[in-house]
């Protein structure tokens, strides 16, 4: 029995005592600016209120490309189910999917799901926003942006320049106006001109959990917590590459950076082999990928001396400070 089968049965018990906890902690805070720093709480959630949260999770998987298809399906079922598990570890009401892949792949169908069907959940600080993209992803010799474009081409429109839209200005920026507690973008997507095509390697492998012990149980609850109910609302973008870099992946494993960001937060939350922080997540996702590409030849785009494949992924954690009284 492996350690998400132990929680699964413990989770009646988990969660009555973690619902206790936030009765008793949920207290009201005064927003301020943000800034580019990232501090782990302790326990006391003060910008949630007595009204369980919502995981909204917005999946955009280009499924039906010939190249990365089964990758970016892989994706969605491995990003899935972690998010599932960690809804109900949170014992929130429900987890909200919106999936957009195959026939519904478009930008248009991206755009409503931002800015009409989330907007219309009108979400509150007590609640956390998802957006995971998996697909082909570029960016023009003139953007500003380190994060890339999305390509969303339909039958009836490959053009890039009319078929994307930015994971900052067009996705990170609205989701953020929308005050939800936590704001998560992830992006698994090259972030070179468009038409580059990234390399595979050879197969990952998950590292096996211990069955936890008793005593692990309230350490692990208070793990997540730290990273999904923070003190004060935080948003977070990241993707796989810097600019001019492309981003590896194999069919069965998915994308180098999703399968290192899961086994992050696994190995943070069940394991505490990481510091339950949403830096040491990332720079072990960020590490762990540059580290899998170099396995993988890409001569005709950014590489090293020999040929191999140079990944390295970005990402900004900004965390809304309280107001001083």
């Amino acid at each position: 029995m492996n350690k998400k089968t132990i929680y699964r049965f413990a989770r009646p018990f988990k969660n009555y005592f973690v619902g206790l906890i936030m009765l008793v902690c949920c207290l009201p805070v005064h927003a301020g600016g943000y800034s580019n720093y990232f501090a782990s709480g302790d326990v006391i959630k003060k910008h949630k209120s007595d009204d369980k949260a919502r995981l909204f999770l917005i999946t955009v998987i280009d499924s039906d490309d010939e190249i990365i298809g089964q990758r970016c399906e892989t994706d969605l079922e491995e990003i899935t189910a972690s998010f599932e598990d960690f809804s109900s570890w949170l014992d929130m009401v429900t987890l909200v999917p919106k999936v957009i892949k195959g026939k519904q792949y478009s930008k248009a169908a991206v755009s409503y799901a931002i800015n009409i069907w989330l907007k219309s959940m009108a979400p509150t600080k007590a609640d956390i926003v998802v957006f995971y993209f998996s697909g082909h992803g570029f960016r023009f010799q003139n953007d500003t942006s380190v994060y890339p474009r999305m390509w969303l081409k339909t039958p009836d429109d490959q053009n890039t320049a009319t078929a994307n839209l930015s994971l900052e200005e067009d996705i990170f920026n609205p989701i953020v106006k929308m005050g939800a507690g936590v704001n998560i973008v992830l992006s698994d997507c090259c972030n070179s001109v468009p038409g580059a095509r990234a390399g595979s390697a050879e197969k990952m492998t998950k590292r096996k959990r211990q069955p936890p012990k008793p005593d692990e149980m309230e350490n692990d609850t208070k793990d997540f917590d730290n990273l999904f109910m923070p003190d004060n609302p935080l948003s977070i973008i990241a993707t796989a590459s810097d600019s001019t870099e492309l981003a590896g992946g194999t069919p069965t494993e998915g994308g180098f950076f999703t399968h290192f960001f899961l086994e992050a937060l696994d190995e943070s939350i069940y394991d505490d082999e990481l510091q339950p922080t949403w830096e040491s997540i990332l720079n072990f996702t960020k590490d762990e990928a540059r580290k899998k590409a170099l396995a993988s030849e890409c001569p005709e785009n950014k590489h090293n001396e020999s040929g191999r494949c140079i990944q390295i992924a970005k990402y900004r954690i900004l965390e809304e400070t309280a107001t001083p009284k």
